[in-house]
């Protein structure tokens, strides 16, 4: 595996010397690349699948120290990077609706276990609303988890979208791709990092959380985010995924719906969202103790005696 990584290390640094994609393959720290992909499934006239990619110019560790912060929020206009967005929601026959989308950063260094690390948007959600929880087959192998490093998919993608468009002479680039595209088209096999389904967001981007239903309304298009690491060194052992998010209710469980969002709960999972040309990364801020609202109802109570003892002094 080793051989590999260096392999692409090499790559990048021939194939464009000012590559502004950290793929994590030297450093360990990846940046975070946005992907979305349109697959043509009619195909009448020509495969006319599209996809994008965006270099949204944090890191790894820096998603690790703060996306599962209570109140986080972060956001980037598409816009602002160029054409890229104009040019992938204007594809011939493209619906938004039926898009999808991706973010992962990788860690490709060390050799023990949890040395290497993904962090990757999922089809983690189970489609009850109900508490975040992952299949048993959602979650890969110790071994299925380190051939992603190794992949030719991912690797060839990496390569061939850092060579693209403005990748390779702005600090935070973007691309284009279509199905004459070769390796830097976001492809189906791509989605699963070549070969782990439960990255796949297959019907999961707007699928089953609509704008407008269940929990997520009024949030078009949203996907949980995932730290995964492997478990040890079983190769048949399933490697560990953990939920970024803020636990609000203090049970121990990153929850999608904390206790019926519909009536009032919270969504506890950092989600992904995509609503026109903005893209934002957001976890649900903390409910205040039942101690402290009494605090401040004291406060508010003794300002408002302090007020009336003035008035009448005067």
């Amino acid at each position: 595996m080793k051989l590999k990584l260096i392999a692409l290390a090499a790559m990048l640094a021939a194939g464009s010397a000012q590559a502004a994609i950290d793929t994590g393959s030297v450093s360990g720290n990846g940046e975070l690349l946005l992907n979305l992909k349109w697959k043509d499934t009619a195909l009448n006239d020509g495969n006319q699948s599209v996809s994008a990619a965006f270099d949204l110019g944090i890191t790894l560790d820096y998603a690790a120290a703060n996306f599962s912060t209570a109140g986080f929020s972060q956001s980037w206009d598409l816009s602002s990077y160029g054409s890229q967005l104009a040019t992938f929601t204007g594809a011939t026959n493209l619906v938004m609706a039926n898009a999808e989308l991706n973010v992962f950063a990788l860690d490709s260094t060390g050799t023990n276990p949890g040395d290497t690390r993904i962090v990757s948007t999922t089809s983690g959600i189970n489609t009850t609303g109900s508490s975040l929880s992952l299949t048993n087959a959602s979650i890969p192998s110790n071994g299925t988890f380190n051939a992603i490093f190794s992949s030719t998919v991912v690797n060839n993608y990496l390569v061939a979208v850092n060579n693209s468009s403005s990748h390779d002479s702005a600090a935070n680039g973007a691309s284009n791709a279509d199905a004459t595209g070769g390796n830097a088209l976001f492809t189906d096999t791509m989605d699963k990092f070549g070969q782990t389904s439960g990255f796949d967001s297959t019907g999961k981007f707007d699928g089953s959380y609509a704008a407008g239903t269940g929990v997520l309304a009024g949030q078009a298009k949203a996907l949980p985010f995932y730290m995964v690491a492997a478990s040890s060194t079983d190769p048949f052992a399933k490697a560990t995924m953990t939920a970024f998010g803020f636990d609000v209710d203090g049970d121990g469980v990153i929850e999608f719906d904390n206790n019926g969002a519909v009536a009032g709960g919270v969504v506890e999972t950092g989600l992904w969202t995509l609503q026109g040309n903005t893209l934002t990364y957001s976890v649900a801020a903390a409910v205040p103790e039942a101690e402290t609202y009494a605090m401040m109802l004291a406060g508010l109570g003794l300002v408002g005696f302090m007020v009336r003892r003035r008035r009448n002094a005067i």
